[in-house]
């Protein structure tokens, strides 16, 4: 199975971008400037790919997903939306939280290391083979200065027990990349 994995696309679309074939194609969050038509868009974009399954999450900037749930899901019904749960394609157990610790009042905001945050991460199962958050774990890939990491410190923590195959998050435009742990 080749999965792709994209994230904060923004108002830019996916055809500015020349995204590999593959069998499943993940969009980590941030797909949207804040607006429903956003979605619609993106939704209509994204069937235009050929990829046989589609994964999207929600981030922070995707407000529909949080303020217009019902009109925003009903956009996406041609893909993959997870928001706190899971699905399994060919064997491969795929899960999805949108959620991150307070940044700039937009969507999915939870208090940092506060019980509701912990609560969601908690929640992600332990068979959990490929993990999708937008926010990064506290430590890797969370830079947005050399003095501001923004990521959570409890998904870190959650991490450590569930040692997913691999996990996929956006969220820090400017610190992309990959790295490994055993």
């Amino acid at each position: 199975m080749k999965v792709i994995f994209v994230s904060d696309t923004h108002e830019n679309g996916l055809a500015r971008w020349r995204i590999p074939d593959g069998d499943v194609l993940v969009h980590c969050g941030d797909f949207s400037t804040g607006i429903l038509s956003d979605v619609r868009r993106f939704a209509r974009e994204l069937e235009a790919l050929p990829h046989q399954h589609k994964i999207v999450i929600g981030g922070n900037h995707d407000i529909p997903l949080q303020a217009q749930a019902l009109e925003a899901r009903r956009a996406l019904d041609r893909v993959i939306y997870l928001e706190d749960e899971a699905v399994v394609i060919d064997g491969v157990t795929f899960y999805g939280s949108p959620w991150q610790p307070e940044f700039m009042s937009m969507a999915f905001n939870l208090p940092r290391c506060g019980e509701q945050l912990e609560a969601k991460w908690r929640a992600i199962p332990g068979d959990t083979d490929v993990l999708i958050t937008h926010c990064p774990p506290n430590g890797i890939f969370d830079w947005v200065s050399p003095t501001n990491s923004v990521g959570c410190e409890l998904l870190r923590y959650r991490l450590d027990f569930l040692k997913p195959l691999v996990h996929a998050f956006g969220h820090v435009h400017g610190a992309r990349g990959h790295t490994e742990k055993e």
